[in-house]
């Protein structure tokens, strides 16, 4: 989840550990306010995955462990 304090352009990929792009989530226009987005993993190993989100104010990268 996350919040935008204002209309934004955003861009939430998803990265393995050796910095490969696994999922783009959201590419796209969102307006202000709270958002939540979901990642569906089928079908990529467990481990840990960097999330980071990309707006117009700045980027922000986050750990994320996926276990099965």
């Amino acid at each position: 989840s996350f919040s935008l304090s204002a209309d934004s352009d955003v861009r939430l990929d998803v990265y393995d550990v050796l910095g490969r792009r696994v999922a783009t989530l959201v590419d796209d226009m969102m307006p202000a306010g709270e958002h939540q987005v979901s990642w569906d993993a089928a079908g990529v190993a467990s481990g840990m995955y960097f999330a980071r989100l990309t707006t117009s104010a700045g980027m922000m990268t986050r750990k994320m462990v996926l276990v099965r």
